[in-house]
């Protein structure tokens, strides 16, 4: 992958399994780079390789700009995809069911 969350480190907080493919979700997460990230789900392959991120990305600007506290972010093999910021990308349970909707979808449907 070209562009991945730059995380020094995180704690995995919940497993889950669908497929072929596992998922990690962190949180307590220490970048390593200008954005902040408060929760990302790790998508893993069958080699237990990471190979899709949903990021819950700090939005800087939005004191300043407006629009939610968080974007939602997705990191694939094409690079990065911004899906919006809301608040609801703050809460750990509406982040992670909408993360797992978007892996969901990507993912149930590949062999």
């Amino acid at each position: 992958m070209k562009y991945i969350p730059a995380i020094a480190s995180a704690n995995p907080i919940q497993q889950f399994q669908f497929g072929k493919y596992s998922a990690v979700l962190l949180d307590d997460i220490e970048s390593a780079g200008v954005v902040e990230y408060r929760f990302v789900l790790v998508v893993f392959d069958d080699t237990e390789q990471p190979c899709y991120f949903v990021a819950s990305e700090v939005n800087a600007t939005a004191k300043t700009y407006g629009g939610g506290s968080h974007f939602l972010g997705v990191f694939d093999e094409d690079g990065h995809s911004s899906y919006g910021s809301s608040d609801d990308w703050a809460d750990e349970s509406m982040f992670t069911a909408e993360a797992m909707r978007i892996v969901r979808d990507k993912f149930t449907n590949q062999s």
